[in-house]
């Protein structure tokens, strides 16, 4: 069994799961707790009610205030990080020296692209696995997504949008991941600032374009998450359109069909998906899980510290054409001093 510690037992690292309405796990101790492969041995956080709350919560005896110390004292097979992004290069210098095995960590992977090229590089050189948690990754309706894709069940892809609330950071930290996820390299992008505005003022809603290298263009337009929360995409191809609604908890499917109203033409039409939702939605199981498999197999993550790093790069990218006017930014960036403040 992996010993597993968490630093931060805020909102993902334990509060979510005190939610009534969360019929789901979506924390990382209530994950480390329910998996038969883990179990949560210590947490740390700097307060001391959210820590004493955790432990009580979970069963956790090892209650740290010192991050260094847990480290030190416990024998951490995998560490979770849920502080915030500004803090993970600091903390993973700390825990790659400790000889631990794995690290999951939270999204985005850290709030400059010099610090994540630093996290992949260190990571690298003690062979500690790395997984950042961008959870669409580890449920299966996306990955069956991905597939039908690929396969051509929608056929040629013609466009894409996305809609999203609460960041271009915080969600669209989500959004990029999964986009790359399904489509692949982006090319270029261009952004601007909504005029819908975020809910934290340090990480702004940005509108705007992406092309990924296969030529497939996809749109993004920010709405206010004040009211109501939206992850949502369209994705229209030649033979169909798919659109995943509800933020992933559901899926709607058109398929092309000869038009009952014009003569000569086909319109799309709302048919049952080829594709079964999972209406579990075991993110964050799913993920303590593939990760417990990536240390007993010494592989890497389906959501590395690559992927982790390239979400962010597209978040740079847009706050430094947002910043341009809309100005088009090519990708790779060679290099960015924007530093990203997502809570």
């Amino acid at each position: 069994m992996l010993r597993a510690g968490l630093i931060g037992c805020g909102r993902i690292g334990s509060e979510f799961d005190d939610d009534p309405k969360r019929k789901m796990i979506s924390t990382h101790a209530g994950a480390y707790s329910a998996v038969d492969e883990t179990k949560l041995v210590a947490a740390c956080d700097l307060d001391e009610k959210k820590l004493k709350k955790c432990g009580k919560k979970w069963g956790i005896v090892s209650l740290y205030g010192d991050y260094e110390e847990m480290l030190k004292r416990e024998r951490l097979d995998i560490v979770s990080i849920c502080t915030w992004s500004s803090t993970h290069l600091e903390i993973i210098k700390k825990a790659v020296d400790s000889r631990i095995r794995a690290i999951f960590c939270e999204k985005p992977i850290a709030n400059k692209l010099k610090d994540a090229d630093e996290i992949i590089q260190l990571c690298r050189q003690k062979n500690v696995i790395l997984q950042v948690n961008h959870s669409r990754r580890f449920d299966e309706l996306h990955q069956d997504i991905k597939a039908f894709i690929d396969g051509g069940r929608l056929g040629r892809i013609q466009q894409v949008s996305f809609h999203y609330t609460a960041g271009i950071a915080n969600t669209g930290s989500h959004m990029f991941d999964l986009l790359r996820f399904v489509f692949g390299e982006v090319e270029w992008v261009q952004g601007i600032y909504s005029r819908n505005k975020s809910s934290n003022s340090e990480d702004p809603n940005i509108d705007g374009n992406l092309r990924f290298k296969s030529g497939i263009f996809c749109t993004v337009q920010a709405c206010d998450v004040q009211s109501f929360l939206l992850f949502e995409m369209d994705c229209i191809g030649a033979k169909g359109r798919l659109k995943i609604t509800h933020n992933g908890f559901d899926l709607e499917f058109y398929k092309v069909g000869e038009s009952r109203i014009y003569s000569g033409y086909k319109e799309l039409f709302k048919t049952p998906s080829p594709i079964i939702p999972d209406i579990s939605k075991e993110f964050m199981i799913n993920a303590v899980k593939h990760l417990s498999k990536c240390v007993e197999e010494t592989k890497k993550p389906i959501c590395s510290g690559e992927d982790g790093r390239a979400s962010l790069e597209l978040i740079c990218a847009f706050h430094e054409s947002a910043g341009s006017d809309g100005l088009k930014v090519k990708l790779p960036l060679k290099d960015s001093d924007i530093e990203i403040k997502s809570r």
